[in-house]
């Protein structure tokens, strides 16, 4: 038998492959002709080209464009983004503790990480990011910002920042930090809002100790867990999110290959979520956890992981799902290192909920649907489906005709304007008046924000 590491996302799961799958690699034919146009195009390069061409550089974009020709998940990793996918997996790197996004091409702080660099330095949420070692932000995706704010611990990053149109420069020392994906607050109707921003190696025992903390207060009487704006990670974590509230043995999804051979199953189970040498992050949790009314809250950004999740527990009749239409990332990336730094990543299977139902180019229909409030100026959300040479669905794209809903910010979670937050808590406690628990969650954290109280976890 054969294990190759599988990913959605940047999420590794082990799935083991049957002898046929390795038969069909062995016998790999290679095309004769396209070899030898490919090989003339390099020479005539080698002699001709204006400049020395780079032959790692000429290879490295052979590599690229063959990977990206495939689909719109499938590329060339090199150092940098394989060191991201460590990053991601580990939830630990180096940086400065700032975390932005788009906001009509300008990058926008979404928050910053308690006694971090930025926020000792006094950068708050809706502060601009104008410019990273002297080179402008604009326009560039969050992404890729981050990956030039991360780097050596104790290296220097300035970072121009602004606040009402007054621009501040900043220099800045990186630090080494750990994310915290799970976050904890209780709203105004006594019910806890666990928001989790994305999958990592962390999360499932990081949502445990959230969970237990609730237990030592007695069992809430519900629970929304936000996963809006959550844009994926380890498969395996999502794995240990979803055994936190379902039984042991439930079918959490179905990885399916392009052979019938490579389909697989995946369930709640250990072996699928736990990590080598290390503790059950599931072992001694309450058994509330398990039947506590449940709301799932997504929106156009949860995709991947999170959505693997919001369909495990809607087809497992587990919670209810609230918001606007998924993503509809449902592809799973095997990526796979060349040499020391770099190295490949490209789709080997669909993933489909319990119910069979794929969410590639489809993503997951909430429950009960609530659209952000849409302003003058704003575009739709981007889909899966909208991607260039995105994969297309094996079943019938019906999900086409939902509504699309505007992009999201994580700086207005909890506001007034948080209609998904507000559905949420009525239907789990149907007496609180409308606007009555966002009201009473501004107010707890405006005082906190005057260090008059704590939380649990910090901040979303």
């Amino acid at each position: 038998m054969m294990k190759r590491r599988w990913m959605a996302g940047a999420a590794a799961l082990w799935i083991v492959m049957a002898p046929a799958a390795r038969a069909q690699e062995a016998t790999v034919t290679v095309p004769r002709a396209e070899m030898e146009k490919l090989l003339e195009t390099y020479a005539l390069i080698k002699r001709n080209y204006v400049a020395k061409a780079d032959d790692g550089k000429l290879f490295e974009g052979a590599i690229a464009g063959m990977l990206a020709s495939l689909d719109a998940h499938s590329e060339y990793m090199n150092k940098d983004a394989m060191r991201e996918i460590d990053r991601e997996s580990t939830g630990s790197y180096v940086g400065i503790g700032i975390e932005v996004e788009d906001d009509h091409g300008q990058l926008r702080v979404v928050s910053t990480t308690p006694q971090a660099p930025a926020d000792k330095a006094g950068i708050q949420a809706g502060d601009l990011l104008l410019s990273i070692d002297g080179a402008p932000a604009t326009g560039l995706p969050s992404s890729e910002a981050a990956r030039r704010m991360h780097g050596a611990a104790g290296s220097v990053v300035t970072v121009g920042v602004a606040r009402r149109g007054k621009l501040r420069t900043l220099r800045l020392t990186r630090v080494a930090m750990h994310n915290d994906t799970v976050r904890m607050r209780m709203t105004a109707a006594g019910l806890p809002w666990i928001r989790i921003s994305e999958f990592g190696s962390a999360t499932g025992a990081d949502l445990a100790a959230v969970l237990k903390k609730l237990d030592a207060q007695g069992a809430p009487r519900g629970i929304v867990l936000d996963l809006r704006n959550d844009g994926g990670g380890l498969v395996s974590a999502a794995v240990a999110v979803g055994g936190a509230f379902l039984p042991a043995g439930t079918t959490m999804f179905t990885a399916r290959g392009r052979d019938a051979d490579t389909e697989a199953k995946v369930t709640v189970d250990q072996r699928y979520y736990r990590e080598a040498n290390t503790p059950d992050v599931l072992a001694g949790l309450p058994a509330w956890t398990r039947t506590v009314p449940l709301t799932v809250l997504v929106n156009g950004a949860s995709a991947s992981a999170a959505e693997l999740l919001a369909g495990a527990l809607q087809d497992n009749r587990r919670a209810t799902i609230v918001g606007s239409q998924t993503f509809g990332k449902g592809s799973i990336q095997s990526i796979i290192p060349l040499d020391a730094e770099d190295g490949i990543k490209f789709t080997v299977a669909r993933y489909f909920t319990p119910g069979g139902h794929e969410i590639q180019a489809r993503g997951v229909t909430p429950d009960v649907v609530v659209h952000p409030s849409a302003g003058a100026d704003e575009t739709l959300q981007l889909r899966e489906a909208d991607l260039a040479n995105h994969l297309p669905p094996t079943q019938s794209p019906a999900n086409d005709a939902a509504p699309r809903a505007v992009p999201e910010s994580t700086r207005m979670f909890g506001t007034r304007d948080d209609k998904a937050l507000q559905a949420a808590i009525g239907l789990l406690a149907p007496g609180t008046k409308p606007g009555t628990a966002l009201a009473g969650m501004l107010r707890k954290w405006t005082a906190m924000a005057k260090g008059e109280a704590a939380s649990v976890g910090g901040a979303p």
